[in-house]
């Protein structure tokens, strides 16, 4: 009975700790990759990301399949020529900065994740001059 007791507390500590929670982000304009997902914060608001998100899908030939915008957010799905499908969601946070996830594939891909937040960043960086 203790043995089962142990074996229940343990399993939670683990499920607790692969699911984790999204990181608090502390300012606009960073990123965290954490649990398959990179979370970033801008400061731009949801229709800039929006815009800059497909645009920088098409800079990396990966193939939109769908996207969907409205006042409560934004999401865009592509798919990569290794059959990866990659989902940004873009939602609102306060002082009209933006918040937004990258994930690549099931299970994530910090490398591809981060190279599609550069490519985000710098259009956002070229609309801004």
């Amino acid at each position: 009975m203790l043995m089962k007791q142990v074996l229940v507390v343990c399993l939670a500590v683990l499920v607790l700790g692969v699911v984790g929670c999204a990181p608090k982000m502390v300012s606009s304009d960073a990123a965290v990759y954490q649990t398959g997902k990179l979370y970033a914060s801008s400061g731009k608001d949801v229709d800039a990301v929006y815009q800059a998100t497909i645009k920088a899908m098409e800079k990396l030939e990966l193939k939109v399949t769908d996207k969907a915008k409205d006042a409560f957010g934004a999401k865009v799905i592509a798919r990569s020529s290794d059959e990866k499908n990659i989902v940004v969601i873009i939602k609102p946070a306060a002082d009209k900065k933006t918040q937004y996830t990258i994930q690549v594939g099931t299970l994530g891909n910090e490398e591809r994740s981060g190279k599609i937040y550069a490519e985000i960043e710098n259009v956002l960086q070229d609309k801004a001059k």
